[in-house]
């Protein structure tokens, strides 16, 4: 019977375009995906680099599934902050209501 080798990776490398994506969305996804990674996020040519350093060796589909699982969180907060845009004027007034009747403000 042949030993069978598997190819191990210590880190890859995912773009993420600034005119789709914001940065702060990248780093807020990146902080979300680092379970077992450390992630280095650089801006190179209008693209925010992301190097997700692994703690230990991964197989390749390992890797594959960690950078997957980041493409779908950029994604998710990518989306979180549209709903959060088209939102804030309810969530402000819904705010400003409760605060209102709620006997914290001081009538002068």
């Amino acid at each position: 019977m042949l030993a069978e080798t598997v190819a191990t990776v210590n880190s890859v490398e995912i773009r993420f375009d600034l005119k789709v994506f914001t940065l702060d969305c990248v780093k807020r996804a990146a902080y979300r995906v680092t379970g077992g990674s450390s992630v280095d996020i650089a801006i190179e040519d209008g693209f925010a680099k992301c190097v997700l350093h692994f703690s230990k060796p991964m197989s390749r589909a390992q890797s594959d599934h960690a950078v997957e699982a980041l493409r779908l969180e950029v994604l998710d907060q990518d989306l979180r902050g549209v709903v959060a845009e088209e939102t804030a004027s309810v969530r402000n007034a819904v705010l400003a209501l409760a605060f209102s009747k709620s006997g914290l403000q001081s009538v002068d």
